[in-house]
């Protein structure tokens, strides 16, 4: 059976279609320690997670892609855009994207390549690194915005 994600799942267990919205409860719930069954429900929702989040990245990968934007690009601009401040310090930053140090440091590096994201030293401490968005960054995000939307409410519904 299609779940409401377009997904078929199947249970280990017993092979049987599953529907996402009728995944077994969720983790932390009461239930009988070291159940097989749980543990294969357990991993049949991992799946089915894993499935949603490989499919909306695609889905938002094409979006974005006419936009010059990766999935990553485009939530480090997202991030920046949000913030009541100007700047954002590279550790906090990396706090609130999923990537490591490494990764957005690459990330922000393409963004400051195209324009769109500038890093700058900090004054009072000289090993911490801002990056602010740029005004041409604002545009970009707020261009890229309704599709990024779009691809959210048709995949995940909403």
């Amino acid at each position: 059976m299609l779940t409401a994600s377009g997904i078929v799942a199947r249970t280990m267990s017993t092979g049987q279609p599953i529907d996402a919205d009728d995944a077994p409860p969720a983790v932390g719930q009461p239930s009988v320690p070291g159940s097989t069954d749980q543990a294969d429900e357990l991993a049949d929702r991992w799946r089915i997670l894993m499935d949603s989040h490989a499919r909306t990245t695609g889905a938002l990968e094409r979006a974005l892609g006419p936009h010059g934007l990766g999935v990553s690009e485009y939530e480090v601009l997202e991030r920046l855009a949000v913030l009541e401040v100007n700047d954002c310090r590279m550790q906090v930053l990396a706090d609130l994207v999923p990537l490591s140090q490494s990764a957005l440091s690459r990330v922000v590096g393409r963004l400051e390549d195209q324009g769109l994201v500038e890093r700058a030293m900090c004054s009072g401490d000289r090993r911490g690194i801002y990056a602010q968005l740029t005004a041409a960054g604002r545009q970009r995000y707020e261009e890229a915005r309704p599709a990024h939307r779009a691809v959210l409410a048709e995949v995940l519904g909403g």
